[in-house]
């Protein structure tokens, strides 16, 4: 794969977008299609347009979404604990114990998800995965005022998951499945436009 290309992807899936929240991943992608496109646009709906020469025929279209699943601060316990609400799929069985960015107006605030551990659990209760509504973040404060200085209800949150190599050929990262697809788009149309000068 080409090196700018490569770093472009890495650059991609390594910026957090919730679904809603899905702007500073658009910018990456903007700002990469502008060297590319003859015109890129966005607009109120969140969407993000890149056009390669906007007169000619035949059109094609080629699409990806940029979001990821993530949360939101719901509400605030008196011990400081925060609890969620989903934003797309969050599976509650694989994400006790993951770390998580709070995104609030004044920056990153680290977290830590959590549910009542085993041996805390009632005896004859059932332990089976916690629910979503059971999970809830531990951001190291001691009262509900203490985490109030630091998040508000309504504020975003993603999974603590950066962009690495398995082997060689074979990564992970946040919202893979969907922004690879973005990546693809205009990696098209970069050929399409080196194609064209040729």
């Amino acid at each position: 794969m080409r090196k700018k290309s490569f770093e472009f992807l890495k650059s991609l899936l390594s910026v957090p977008s919730p679904s809603g929240y899905e702007v500073g991943a658009q910018r990456v992608w903007c700002e990469y299609a502008r060297q590319y496109a003859d015109e890129v646009r966005t607009d109120a709906y969140g969407n993000a347009v890149a056009i390669l020469n906007p007169g000619g025929t035949p059109r094609l279209m080629f699409d990806g979404h940029i979001d990821e699943i993530g949360m939101i601060v719901k509400f605030i316990d008196d011990k400081g604990f925060l609890y969620i609400q989903q934003i797309g799929g969050v599976d509650p069985a694989m994400v006790a114990g993951k770390r998580v960015h709070i995104h609030t107006a004044k920056g990153i605030v680290l977290g830590v998800m959590g549910s009542t551990p085993i041996h805390l659990q009632e005896k004859g209760k059932d332990r089976s995965t916690p629910k979503l509504h059971e999970l809830y973040v531990d951001i190291g404060a001691d009262s509900k005022k203490a985490a109030q200085r630091r998040v508000v209800v309504g504020d975003p949150m993603t999974f603590v998951d950066g962009f690495e190599m398995l082997t060689p050929t074979i990564a992970v990262g946040r919202g893979m499945d969907n922004r690879v697809g973005t990546w693809v788009a205009i990696e098209a149309l970069r050929l399409a436009k080196e194609q064209k000068l040729n």
